[in-house]
């Protein structure tokens, strides 16, 4: 891979995003961690502990469980628990879209309430099989996370500007795919046609430099809008034109197991969708720096170079919600290489945090008081004034 994959002014704002590698979140004492073992209803209650489910159609429902795999203390994920598996939040119903907005409503007051700082996020990789992906089970799920004052205190005293890591460790973190994202987003996405989210413009911070970031208006309130679905589907359905097209006029061959498309020489001016100059020029240079031999007759070396060279199979993005200087955001990071998805990347006060799972083990008191975070946050939910309405809507 070319040393370069953006023009140099463009990397030189990539490697000034302020980011944490790492960020330590203990584990479950004698918990193995694995991926796609949740496909059945079933292994959802043999495999985690469920605190509620509720169905709202023959194939539509929601679990809401521990994760038994924590990414920090305070800690709750809501999966989609039809029987069909789902794996992004666009191919789930209006209804089920506004129930998970009201979840996160509440999970942000909850937090509040415990001194927390809430974010809550979750990834889309359906289609990579054979190496890493950023989302290991296929099911939607989002995580909803509290980051404790301390966390936020070692956050702050830690961040080092990306150029500090090295080039393996920036690429898995603030991924150039991620730039080229936030470029492409703010080219693709027409403001008019959202109904609750509003674009910020495309570098014009350092999360909108590595995301393509949107204000959520309203706050955490913004999430429980009847229209939101919309803008989710419309922002999916404009990045899968946009990636399709790409494929199409820049690569030749397919994606399966072990195989993928290889760049071919192309007209960046053929790829038919509405790019400004600038970005049209940035995708050319992206395309044209990634080296086509790399991307053929893998069969799966080890993780680390696989996360820097191989890519995912198909569209793949994480979706981080936070707060940052008293405003709350939606975050979307398009992914090409980096297996980190949307709890693995984390976003606290602006600064790009990986988390580091498994350090050390809870200790009693920790799984105590992590049970009545969760434990709390049930009756929570339960007193939202949306509640009835969004879950039950027809009792």
């Amino acid at each position: 891979m070319a040393r370069f994959l953006l023009p140099q002014h463009i990397e030189d704002a990539r490697k000034t995003v302020p980011v944490l590698d790492s960020l330590p979140a203990k584990g479950y004492p004698g918990y193995i961690n694995r991926t796609g073992q949740l496909r059945t209803i079933g292994q959802l209650y043999d495999r985690t502990t469920v605190f509620g489910h509720i169905a709202f159609s023959p194939d539509e429902a929601y679990a809401l469980t521990n994760k038994r795999s924590p990414h920090a203390l305070y800690e709750l994920m809501v999966i989609s628990a039809g029987s069909t598996q789902r794996p992004g939040l666009h191919d789930h119903s209006p209804a089920f879209i506004q129930g998970l907005g009201v979840m996160a409503d509440a999970f942000a007051g909850h937090c509040h309430a415990y001194d927390l700082t809430p974010v809550v996020s979750w990834s889309y990789d359906p289609m990579t099989l054979d190496r890493e992906s950023i989302q290991g089970e296929k099911r939607f799920h989002a995580h909803l996370v509290g980051r404790t004052q301390a966390e936020r205190a070692t956050v702050a005293a830690k961040a080092i500007p990306a150029r500090q890591l090295s080039a393996t460790r920036a690429r898995r973190i603030v991924e150039e795919a991620s730039v080229l994202g936030s470029l492409l987003s703010a080219d693709v996405v027409d403001p008019d046609a959202l109904r609750v989210l509003v674009p910020v413009p495309a570098l014009s911070t350092a999360t909108a430099t590595v995301t393509a970031q949107f204000e959520l208006p309203d706050g955490w309130a913004s999430l429980t809008a009847p229209t939101l679905h919309e803008d989710i589907a419309y922002i999916h359905c404009k990045l899968r034109r946009t990636y399709d097209e790409i494929l199409r006029v820049c690569t030749t061959g397919r994606s399966g197991k072990w195989e993928r498309p290889t760049v071919r020489e192309f007209d960046a001016d053929e790829i038919s969708v509405p790019l400004r100059p600038g970005t049209r020029a940035t995708l050319a240079h992206y395309i044209r720096a990634l080296r086509p031999e790399i991307l053929t007759n893998r069969r799966g070396i080890d993780r680390t170079r696989d996360t820097h060279v191989y890519p995912l199979a198909d569209l793949a993005y994480a979706v981080t919600i936070a707060e940052q200087a008293g405003k709350v955001y939606l975050h979307l990071r398009t992914n090409l290489f980096s297996d980190l998805g949307g709890a693995g990347i984390s976003i606290i006060d602006g600064v790009i945090v990986k988390t580091k799972k498994g350090v050390e083990k809870l200790r009693p008191a920790e799984i105590a008081g992590r049970e009545a975070f969760q434990a709390e946050y049930l009756g929570r939910v339960h007193r939202h004034p949306l509640a009835s309405r969004v879950f039950f809507p027809r009792i």
